[in-house]
């Protein structure tokens, strides 16, 4: 019931509880208040950053009261903030700020939207007093109450809460461990040997570009607009793990982890009969059933409970929700394996969901939907999951990558939002970052699954609403660029049609595209746009269904197809009707299901500022782009 009504919880809370401070800064805010903040301010001084809290800047400022450190140090059997060293006081201080600043009115359950000062992504959630009437009230991870919130301060905001906050340090296979709901799970992570999988943090090769790259960024010009790269200090290993509590397992008969080896023997000799019975006995083989179906919940990828899908405010309503699900997909650490994340707009309850296919107007059963597995939000549980190199989910049925869920939920038009096809897109706070003409530089050699030449600047555009991209980010190319990507999984042999979506600009570059080194068509000029009589765009204003087939049909000969009816940016137009924005066709081939395959675009003009918006990649089944009804527009 809470989960359900979390979004309803800033409206329910006591407006009263705002307060404006229109000439303090956070330190003199404190200072003000001493009486209430003096540890905080202490550790703040000791851990040099008081000077800060004085000056410009715009942070979120979670301040403990006296009482939290009073509570702090009995957990730490400390008598006095002196026993602590200036270390942990630095750690105490960067944990409880953020260099942007956020209003619970600009927030959804999940994290806050920028990571802490020690690149740590704090939990946002609501829970109700069962001794105040049901009152709901904030969590920032799970333990710290927000007793009072959103003070304004010239240089941000506070958040005053009762508790330090604390995030784990252990590792994500050891908070797993300390999780006894999930010990079941647990146990069949130790046995494959996947948690060896799991201990990475940092990259001590890498290597930033020098220079200002880290700070200033490098300056490139796209579109209509000037920005900048900047590259990440740190490059990170995290990882996300959906999981099933043991109460899930023991509904459906599942009471040890023998149970669990002989359950995951079923649906994996059925989904990949070629291999039942050889690997049985090896639980650290790829091939083992038992393997696969950890593996299978485990991503390079991390993701608090809101950024899987599109949960932003400002970017929902650019989605034509109606006909179909906001979703993404995301490459899992079971070999050739990837999950579809949905967040449903009429979903029973509402929520996130894996493997999920359909509303019930275009599922393919008919009148039903594939319901898949929800994971729990934060507030539907009490333990700390954010580990120092990932997260944990709940999730609440068991998640298999099964016979049924390969051939019917994810027999589908695949599309990737380009800033999901890598770890490092994600784990640098690319994807999805808010902000305005700072963007996410990324460097070859340290992308995995992407290699680039030296002439190419790769970069993750900033989320804007308004943008004329799929989600409002994208990849930008620039440059005389020459880019490879390892394409993500199909689940089954077959054949399938390759596309990716762009929008048309002047500054673009013209591309030669490659598939698993070979030249897949003439080149592709970025710079044409829709009605060009080499692709054939006409509205679809006026005209008949069949003139619009007919239409629709035409442009696949040349190679393009209109750009999909689901988006519209900043809420106007969707993209089908918008003639600069469309999808080109790269390839048809038949793939393996067990095969890497790989998608190569150079630009061949002489043009060092050319560009290329890599927005989304399509794969899709023949099934659907050659069925009998024809492929929505969606």
């Amino acid at each position: 019931m809470i989960a359900l009504g979390f979004i309803g919880c800033v409206d329910s809370l006591n407006p009263a509880t705002y307060y404006t401070f229109t000439d303090d800064t956070v330190a003199s805010y404190l200072e003000k208040n001493e009486d209430e903040f003096s540890s905080f301010i202490e550790v703040l001084k000791r851990a040099k950053v008081w000077g800060e809290m004085r000056t410009y800047g715009e942070y979120t400022c979670f301040a403990p009261t006296n009482e939290a450190f009073e509570i702090f140090l009995q957990e730490k059997n400390l008598t006095s903030l002196d026993e602590l060293t200036d270390l942990e006081c630095d750690t105490i201080a960067q944990t409880h700020l953020l260099n942007e600043a956020y209003f619970t009115t600009d927030l959804v359950e999940g994290s806050f939207p920028s990571p802490n000062r020690l690149d740590r992504y704090l939990t946002f959630s609501c829970d109700s007093d069962t001794l105040d009437n049901n009152k709901l009230f904030y969590l920032v991870n799970k333990t710290a109450r927000m007793l009072q919130r959103d003070d304004t301060v010239q240089n941000g905001v506070m958040q005053i809460v009762d508790r330090v906050i604390e995030p784990s340090t252990l590792s994500l296979p050891y908070l797993m461990k300390s999780d006894t709901a999930v010990s079941i799970f647990y146990e069949a992570l130790v046995l494959t040997r996947m948690c060896d999988s799991l201990e990475d943090y940092t990259d001590e090769s890498y290597r930033t570009p020098g220079g200002d790259s880290c700070t200033t960024g490098v300056p490139y010009h796209t579109g209509n607009e000037n920005e900048f790269a900047i590259f990440p200090e740190k490059r990170y290993f995290k990882y996300s793990a959906f999981v099933e509590p043991n109460s899930v397992y023991r509904a459906a008969g599942i009471n040890n982890i023998e149970d669990l080896i002989e359950y995951a023997k079923k649906v994996y000799d059925e989904s990949y009969p070629n291999d039942a019975g050889k690997y049985d006995d090896d639980f650290t083989n790829r091939r083992n059933p038992l393997n696969r179906f950890v593996s299978y919940h485990l991503l390079e990828f991390y993701g608090t409970y809101n950024m899987w899908n599109v949960t932003d405010e400002a970017i929902i309503p650019n989605f034509e929700r109606k006909e179909w699900d906001i979703e993404d997909f995301f490459e899992t650490m079971m070999p050739h394996s990837f999950v579809r994340i949905c967040t449903p707009e009429r979903a029973t309850p509402n929520g996130i969901y894996i493997n999920r296919k359909g509303t019930p107007k275009n599922s393919p059963k008919t009148g039903t939907v594939e319901r898949g597995v929800r994971i729990l939000a934060p507030s539907e549980t009490t333990v700390q999951q954010d580990a120092l190199n990932g997260i944990y989910h709940y999730i609440d049925n068991i998640l298999t990558y099964s016979y049924d869920v390969r051939h019917t939920v994810l027999n589908t038009r695949i599309r990737y939002d380009c800033t999901t096809m890598s770890p490092d897109f994600v784990n640098s706070g690319g994807r999805g970052k808010p902000g305005e003409t700072n963007c996410t530089g990324m460097i070859n050699g340290f992308t995995k699954w992407w290699s680039f030449s030296p002439e190419t600047l790769l970069s993750i555009r900033n989320r804007h609403q308004w943008f004329y991209s799929y989600q409002g980010d994208e990849v930008i190319l620039q440059g005389i660029y020459d880019a490879t990507v390892k394409l993500p999984p199909v689940p089954f042999d077959g054949t399938y049609e390759i596309r990716i979506g762009y929008p048309v600009m002047a500054s673009r570059g013209v591309i030669q595209a490659y598939y698993n080194g070979d030249p897949t068509d003439i080149p592709t000029d970025l710079r044409v746009s829709g009605p060009d009589p080499r692709i054939g765009w006409e509205s679809d204003a006026g005209k008949t269904p069949e003139q619009i087939r007919q239409l629709d049909k035409a442009m696949r000969n040349r190679g393009y197809m209109k750009a999909p009816a689901s988006y519209r940016p900043g809420g106007g137009d969707v993209f089908r009707n918008i003639e600069s924005m469309l999808r080109r066709i790269i390839t048809t081939q038949y793939i393996s299901a067990e095969s890497d395959n790989y998608l190569r675009v150079r630009q061949i003009l002489d043009n060092s500022s050319a560009e290329m918006v890599f927005d989304y990649l399509e794969i899709v089944p023949k099934d659907v782009f050659a069925s009998e009804q024809g492929e929505d527009i969606y």
